[in-house]
């Protein structure tokens, strides 16, 4: 029994198996859950996440050890992704101006 009949039929055929997949197949890569304990290992960076079910509104810190998904409201963890940014942004403008000249 053939399967396929041509090249444009089978690749039809395998992105309509491969696109098929319900919600409990998908992978998620993101903070489905946060944490309020402030982070005691040294923070390489940051990034911000938005909500988009199931992944959560959090922030992402990069740390030694691994990412970490911390509550956005925290003080602590406002307060640290600020200091992050601001220090990104010094360092984005030193290398520009260096760069420039």
């Amino acid at each position: 029994m053939q399967l396929c009949y041509g090249p444009m039929a089978c690749l039809t055929l395998f992105l309509l198996l491969t696109a098929t997949g319900t919600g409990a197949d998908k992978v998620h890569s993101c903070c489905t859950e946060v944490s309020r304990q402030k982070i005691t290992v040294p923070i390489i960076g940051a990034r911000m996440q938005k909500k988009n079910p199931p992944c959560v509104k959090a922030v992402i810190f990069e740390t030694e050890d691994g990412e970490i998904c911390s509550h956005w409201k925290e003080a602590w963890v406002r307060h640290t992704f600020i200091q992050l940014e601001m220090a990104r942004r010094s360092l984005n403008t030193q290398n520009t101006t260096t760069a420039s000249q």
